[in-house]
């Protein structure tokens, strides 16, 4: 049993692949606010249609609300420059300070530019690509290239090669 932070995007394709309460039953299942009130709303099935996920039912049994105060989120979003900022939204942003201050936590997340901040913060070793989720969890879904290892993986040198060329986070001001 994986204790998991779930990003939207994740928590979205587990409903569209219909996994969903595979995945809450296996696995302990946290949420962070932001995503859980402000980011999930419905998923498109096969024939495009929107079909409503509602999660507010399910808290406290299924899945578990987690959160932080604004300011320490306020605090944490400080850190990355102007492009970053613009790039991860808040619900990741959330995820992230979570995942950062709890070692039990794995994040789960497809978003190109959340990858790439777990590498800049040397927090990949606290996340899991969709794929290996799935894989950890026994189900086989048709993939889309998002949810591969390579995907992952990719990004995550990205953020490496990113935190080396010194991009992506504030530069600390140094003292004279």
């Amino acid at each position: 049993m994986l204790l998991l932070l779930l990003d939207s995007d994740v928590i979205i394709d587990l409903h569209k692949f219909e996994v969903w309460d595979q995945i809450t039953k296996r696995h302990k299942i946290h949420i962070p606010s932001i995503i859980l009130h402000k980011e999930v709303y419905y998923y498109r099935d096969q024939d495009d249609k929107k079909c409503p996920i509602d999660l507010e039912g399910q808290i406290g049994g299924s899945i578990h609300e987690i959160s932080c105060k604004a300011s320490e989120l306020l605090e944490f979003s400080k850190q990355f420059d102007s492009v970053l900022q613009q790039e991860i939204h808040d619900g990741e942003k959330e995820a992230l300070h979570l995942i950062q201050n709890n070692q039990e936590f794995l994040l789960c997340t497809c978003d190109r530019a959340a990858i790439i901040t777990l590498a800049l913060l040397d927090l990949s070793d606290r996340a899991i690509s969709f794929e290996k989720l799935m894989r950890k969890s026994g189900i086989n879904v048709n993939l889309e290239h998002k949810h591969t290892e390579e995907y992952f993986k990719h990004f995550l040198k990205k953020g490496s090669i990113m935190k080396i060329q010194g991009t992506g986070l504030r530069r600390k001001k140094t003292k004279r």
